[in-house]
């Protein structure tokens, strides 16, 4: 509880990324801090509202924080990962409390409070609140704007914890051998044939999630977990064996390994490219893992929207993942909705135009580029490819799904595919 608070105090308070911070964690606390960290923010609402019930004041952040974290658990106590008895949860807050000197002298309170949450949970009183996500008021505005009739739905769906979904590795298992494994294994799941129209060969979804250390062969490369939505990247972009690919905004590299695994890794020439160093070794990170690392395979540090790092030769085919709100992809980063401000959408338009600028000039005649955002607010995904064809007489829009909401299978992703043509 006290390493989460000081986690979950400086994601609302701080605007720190909840993935950077839980990074710098170790092996053996990260996956309870992690559970606890991200259900405490998709229940925020809720836990705040029940526990300002008992409070005279706003009490200090640190022990706000405190007991929202308490608070979460009492209200979700007995569901999976979390069978502490109640007087168990309040117990271990009062010794969180007194463990830190900002908390130590509320100790009385925290139990107070605590108890008074028991008792309103045990009796039903807890607040009946329609999202624990506190979205921003602008956030709600563009979605109820963009999807009259689904806003409800795409927010549902983000406060719900998102399915263990794998990407079985081609190269390694077909999916039905796989499932052969899994079944050894005594690891229940499905499969997912095909999304938006687009088939889907290597989409699984586990039933029950568990460790990815529990899966067959999963350090063997056999597998990788990847949300099903982006598995269509590959499959729209269709890579071939000898062709130039540049994976732009390439980071942490599961999107590279699929294109890889989709071309049996054999490109003249593949580029993955990320403007942070630390990203861009997650790349080869996982791609040494899957095996995938050769002579024509090459991560590089430069800036998608710059063209210091480009030797001057024209590529095949791009794949364009841009920096975006992330709006699509809540369920996996609660942290979005406390991270995100309204102002950050306008220079993230401005950045993903840039780069797509870019990218665009450095496509040969007749390729095809892929444009990818995880985001569900329509300026960064329709109208961003709207636009660039109304203003590219040599950009030929082709079939692609365009923008899909988060459901209970997949998060949510634009795709705008784009041809390269003679006007």
């Amino acid at each position: 509880m006290l390493e989460t608070k000081k986690i979950v105090m400086q994601v609302v308070h701080e605007g720190r990324s909840l993935s950077t911070l839980l990074d710098k964690l170790n092996e053996t606390e990260r996956p309870a801090i992690q559970s606890l960290a991200y259900a405490t923010l998709r229940n925020w609402n809720r836990s705040q509202a029940l526990t300002s019930k008992y409070v005279s004041k706003k009490p200090s952040k640190e022990i706000d924080v405190l007991l929202t974290v308490a608070a979460m658990l009492i209200m979700n106590q007995g569901r999976a990962q979390n069978q502490y008895a109640v007087p168990t949860i309040v117990n271990e807050a009062v010794k969180a409390g007194g463990m830190s000197p900002k908390t130590r002298h509320a100790q009385g309170l925290i139990n107070a409070v605590l108890r008074k949450v028991a008792t309103a949970v045990q009796n039903n009183g807890a607040p009946n609140i329609q999202f624990g996500l506190p979205y921003p008021d602008w956030w709600l505005g563009r979605i109820r704007k963009a999807y009259p009739e689904q806003w409800k739905s795409i927010c549902s769906h983000q406060q719900s914890l998102p399915p263990l979904t794998l990407r079985v590795n081609q190269m390694v298992n077909t999916r039905a051998d796989y499932g052969l494994k899994l079944e050894g294994s005594g690891i229940a799941y499905q499969t997912i044939a095909e999304l938006a129209g687009v088939p889907l060969e290597s989409a699984v979804i586990i039933d029950v999630p568990l460790p990815v250390s529990q899966l067959p062969e999963f350090m063997k490369g056999a597998v990788s977990v990847q949300d099903a939505g982006a598995q269509l990247a590959p499959v729209l972009l269709s890579p071939q064996k000898g062709e130039r690919l540049l994976d732009a905004c390439a980071a942490p590299g599961g999107k590279t390994a699929h294109l890889l695994e989709t071309i049996d890794a054999k490109p003249a020439e593949l580029i993955a490219l990320e403007i942070d160093a630390d990203r861009a070794k997650k790349i080869e990170h996982t791609l040494t893992r899957l095996r995938l690392l050769n002579d024509q395979v090459r991560v590089m540090t430069g800036d998608a929207g710059q063209q210091d790092w480009w030797d001057g030769n024209l590529f095949d085919k791009i794949l364009l993942d841009v920096p975006c709100s992330a709006s699509g992809i809540v369920r996996r980063h609660p942290d979005i909705v406390f991270l995100r401000r309204s102002e950050d959408l306008e220079r993230l338009v401005k950045t993903q135009r840039v780069i797509l600028e870019n990218a665009w000039a450095m496509l040969k005649n007749g390729g095809t580029l892929l444009y990818l955002t995880c985001s569900i607010f329509p300026e960064e995904g329709e109208e961003q490819i709207a636009r660039f064809v109304k203003d590219h007489p040599n950009a030929l829009r082709l079939e692609a799904p365009g923008q899909l909401l988060p459901s209970e299978y997949h998060d949510g992703f634009f795709y705008g595919l784009l041809k390269k043509h003679q006007p």
